[in-house]
């Protein structure tokens, strides 16, 4: 589907709420969680890896993955990094704030006994649709890893939640690398990609996930094509 058809689906087609800022948190240096509450008129939880579409201001459409869903909210992340306009109406509108939402879109889905283990590639909000995923992964009693990409120590999203999550779950690991880091760090240096060469057969044994910004995902789909990835177990979400 082209830009212009998808924008002309979101709010020709697509449903719509009226969702309520019900807590902010910040999980990074730069980014914000954000709980929105939904309506008694939508039923939640949101489907596994959809995005939403928030109409800031009143006329700016910003996409945004789902991090966590029940019956009652949904939660996005916020990177203030760009000062766009999305990034500006989150940082500034208040705890019980109204906005419009359009969606969920589901264009994401978690890919369910394939018994392969799952890699995540992310950066900043990009790591939003796996952080269900990973729990649901865990549920199948696959391996799991995410390679989580920021530029500092700082601006790793759900750092404790999910180190948490690595330390007591042999299945899952957690693996940030910083492209910028200080000194002191001990971890993964570089890009995500880094990883990909590196691990050629594991690469082609997995599903795949990606999602973050533009210059990630097509570095790491050019490195899965160098090392003959089966194209039909990636998987890709452009809205993080």
């Amino acid at each position: 589907m082209s830009l212009i058809s998808t924008i002309r689906h979101w709010f020709t087609e697509a449903p719509h709420f009226e969702g309520t800022i019900l807590a902010r948190e910040r999980i990074g240096s730069r980014i914000q969680k954000i709980t929105i509450g939904l309506p008694d008129y939508v039923a939640g939880p949101f489907p596994m890896g959809s995005y939403v579409v928030a109409y800031t201001w009143g006329c700016v459409p910003r996409a945004y993955s789902v991090a966590k869903t029940d019956v009652h909210s949904f939660t996005i992340l916020v990177s203030f990094s760009g000062g766009g306009a999305g990034a500006r109406y989150f940082r500034d509108s208040a705890v019980g704030t109204n906005a419009i939402f359009y969606g969920p879109f589901d264009d994401f889905p978690y890919r369910y006994g394939t018994r392969r283990p799952k890699i995540f590639f992310a950066t900043s909000t990009g790591v939003a649709p796996f952080r269900i995923m990973i729990d649901e992964a865990l549920k199948e009693g696959v391996p799991a890893t995410l390679y989580l990409g920021s530029p500092k120590e700082g601006d790793i999203s759900f750092r404790d939640e999910l180190s948490r999550i690595a330390n007591t779950n042999p299945l899952f690991t957690f693996s940030p690398v910083l492209s910028n880091p200080d000194p002191s760090w001990t971890g993964r240096h570089g890009f995500v990609t880094d990883t990909i060469p590196a691990n050629p057969e594991l690469m082609r044994k997995s599903d795949i996930y990606i999602c973050g910004v533009p210059p990630m995902t097509m570095g790491v789909l050019s490195a899965l094509e160098k090392i003959s990835m089966p194209k039909q177990q990636i998987f890709v979400q452009r809205f993080g």
